[in-house]
């Protein structure tokens, strides 16, 4: 169903975007800065440094792949590329799991490259930063995904991106509504809500436990990972005593990718082009 052609026309496309040039300067550059604004501290410059260092990259990282991904298939669609492929022997199925691939196989190269940038920022822990970097190729690969189903069904590449950069903050910040939820007055109401806010813990992706910095410094274990977090909610705490950390994130990065390309296969199978 996947088409090895079609993925290496898509890789291709980045090289000629000059995607990966631009994030490898841009991620040099933000180490940079993590390392500047690191060695401003009185003590643990190092620590400052990966953990400013961690915290940029990140975003940075989301930001250029979430932009490529809904400019090139915008493009696509403006530039009737998509009828085209379709005329050829490769079923609609097909052309949307070959991008997904495409834009997975990205996303990993991204986390590997910014992973390596922490390293070389100060001297992170090692388990953690092995955990973290594991976190990270988790969250690029459920971002490009989602800039893939916005792409699809928005038809504007700014309003894809916008939406993909909503959907990315609602699932950094999940974590603060389920603790003002658990922390607002006792009565029906509030209870209603704590419930609404837990069943859409278990949609969206929880990217607010997943990659943290304290990692670096502490490693897993000595941050208490996920489930002495009062915000984790009860699916992610059951998780991580059930199957562990790497279980946590796996599991996870799973089921939203595959959620995420069945609204995508259901939208894009019943257009009319």
């Amino acid at each position: 169903m996947i088409s090895l052609p079609l993925i290496k026309y898509i890789l291709t496309a980045a090289l000629r975007d000059r995607l990966m040039v631009t994030l490898v300067v841009m991620v040099g550059a933000g180490a940079s800065l993590g390392v500047f604004l690191g060695s401003a501290a009185m003590t643990e410059q190092e620590s400052f440094s990966t953990v400013f260092g961690a915290g940029g990259l990140r975003f940075l990282g989301v930001a250029g792949l979430v932009l490529f991904v809904c400019f090139h298939l915008r493009r696509a669609f403006d530039n009737k590329e998509v009828e085209f492929m379709l005329s050829r022997p490769i079923s609609r199925l097909g052309y949307l799991f070959s991008h997904a691939a495409a834009f997975i196989f990205l996303a990993l190269i991204v986390a590997v490259v910014v992973t390596l940038c922490v390293l070389a920022t100060g001297k992170p822990n090692v388990p953690g930063l092995i955990a973290w970097g594991f976190s990270l190729m988790g969250e690029y690969a459920i971002m490009v995904v989602a800039a893939l189903f916005f792409s699809f069904v928005l038809t504007s590449a700014a309003g894809s991106a916008l939406a993909t950069f909503g959907f990315y903050a609602l699932a950094r910040l999940i974590g603060t509504l389920i603790g003002i939820s658990r922390a607002a007055p006792e009565n029906m109401f509030f209870a209603f809500l704590n419930n609404v806010i837990e069943l859409i813990s278990v949609i969206i992706p929880r990217l607010d436990l997943m990659g943290q910095t304290s990692w670096l410094v502490y490693g897993v274990d000595g941050s208490a990972g996920i489930a002495l977090r009062d915000h984790a909610g009860m699916h992610a705490v059951w998780l991580a005593e059930n199957i562990g950390i790497s279980g946590f994130i796996g599991v996870q990065t799973i089921l939203c990718i595959a959620l995420l390309l069945a609204a995508s296969a259901f939208d894009f199978t019943r257009r009319q082009f």
